[in-house]
């Protein structure tokens, strides 16, 4: 005879419950079941308590409940455990702590105690709580993609997919989505190069993710909320899957915005760094005699001013000193001729872009002879179709040409020119 809570024990909580009480976080003349889905919660309140004994207390009592009822599941061979071999395995912990996690996981229905055998075992609900905090741990540094879409892929496969797994699901990316936005729109290096490295990292399962939610679209038998769901969840992850030439065209833009000193190379980039990382004492000495009063510009705002200087002192990651040392000071050579670009590639990928008559794709297009052409070739072809001058009348007249880029979902095998995958796009005439 086996002491647990069990699924069947399930129905309307009792009166003996103080009522009074619950009453008093709702409205005056709001009955509390009367609200939907805290009456769909109340009837899961058994199920709930699991959590509750396991997460109640301080930290200390959950790690250690927490470490018993992991190791306690980890045993398959037999799954049940007598006393004397529990206080065996758990012989780094006092008699009177084990005794006490024992006894607060048995209360809460997480392990039961069979009288007969005189032994303990871990029951449903605390094997459903042991996994589903073993997941979340597995999955913390992945923003939370890669848990959500995995509930979504079991869901699929176990028969049990509902429209809460889609909606956390498209909840997160959709909050992705506009988090990226933000980066690109500071036109902050730093927060764009921070944000690119994040996409980076959960791309593999926003890939997953694609193939798995073109899997449950076509299933005839989905409801209509959850295919509308999982089309929103689609669409979604294509706009995200464009972000890789997004980022690209900003710190594009941002490399022919950057400033440099003469012919030296020093940017004002470099420069910012290597005063962002001087003491105190060595920027004082820096500002004497060149400033005088400071200048206070009407059309500042005092907030805006404040929350840059705040990132700037606080919140920013910085590099160490020797990371930023700037090269050593030479005179700049004498020219007389013009500074000139090398666009000898760019001529050639002008005539090659220019021939271009019906739909082809990037990964036929892009690789050139090496990784680095490949890549400039890319990034070169990403700007077409954007306004403006650019300095340069023949990188103005390239990127003005009459052609469309797509960018698709997925990536691309290519495997010559020093490129192994690309992102599937295409490349066609504008018209066609």
């Amino acid at each position: 005879m086996s002491e647990s809570i069990s699924e069947e024990k399930k129905g309307p909580l009792p009166e003996s419950e103080d009522t009074e009480f619950l009453n008093a976080y709702f409205a005056p003349g709001i009955e509390p079941d009367d609200i939907a889905p805290f009456w769909a919660l109340r009837q899961k309140s058994l199920t709930l308590r699991a959590f509750v004994t396991l997460f109640r207390g301080s930290e200390t009592d959950v790690l250690l409940r927490l470490l018993v009822l992991s190791e306690m599941v980890s045993r398959v061979d037999p799954p049940w455990w007598g006393m004397g071999e529990l206080r065996h395995a758990f012989g780094y912990l006092s008699v009177t702590a084990l005794e006490t996690v024992l006894k607060r996981l048995r209360d809460g229905g997480l392990i039961s105690y069979d009288r007969e055998t005189n032994s303990y075992s871990v029951t449903t609900p605390g094997q459903k709580v042991q996994s589903a905090v073993n997941l979340f741990l597995k999955n913390e540094e992945d923003e939370g993609i890669g848990m959500l879409t995995g509930l979504v892929y079991a869901g699929e496969v176990a028969g049990t997919l509902g429209k809460e797994e889609f909606e956390h699901l498209l909840y997160r990316l959709n909050q992705l989505e506009k988090e990226m936005i933000t980066a690109v729109e500071s036109m902050s290096e730093h927060r764009i190069l921070k944000a690119r490295e994040r996409y980076e990292s959960i791309w593999k399962y926003i890939e997953k993710g694609t193939d798995i939610i073109k899997k449950i679209t076509g299933n005839t038998e989905l409801d209509r909320a959850s295919h509308k769901l999982a089309q929103q969840i689609g669409h979604a992850q294509s706009r995200l899957a464009k972000f890789t030439s997004i980022f690209q065209r900003a710190l594009n833009d941002m490399d022919r915005q950057r400033i440099h000193l003469g012919n030296s190379g020093v940017s004002t980039s470099d420069l910012n760094r290597y005063l962002m990382n001087l003491d105190m004492n060595t920027l004082i000495e820096l500002f004497d005699d060149v400033l005088g009063i400071p200048v206070m510009p009407p059309f500042l705002l005092s907030d805006i001013v404040a929350d840059i200087a705040e990132y700037e002192l606080i919140d920013r990651e910085r590099q160490s000193p020797e990371d930023w040392a700037l090269p050593e000071i030479v005179e700049s050579p004498l020219t007389e001729e013009p500074f000139s670009e090398d666009l000898v590639q760019l001529e050639t990928l002008h005539s090659e872009v220019s021939s271009i008559d019906g739909e082809r794709s990037l990964a036929e297009v892009v690789p050139k002879r090496n990784y680095e052409e490949s890549v400039y070739r890319l990034s070169m072809i990403s700007l077409i179709g954007a306004k403006g001058e650019y300095g340069n009348s023949q990188v103005t007249g390239f990127i003005n040409l009459p052609l469309r880029i797509d960018f698709n979902d997925g990536i691309e095998a290519v495997m010559r020119e020093g490129v192994k995958n690309i992102s599937k796009g295409t490349i066609s005439r504008k018209g066609q």
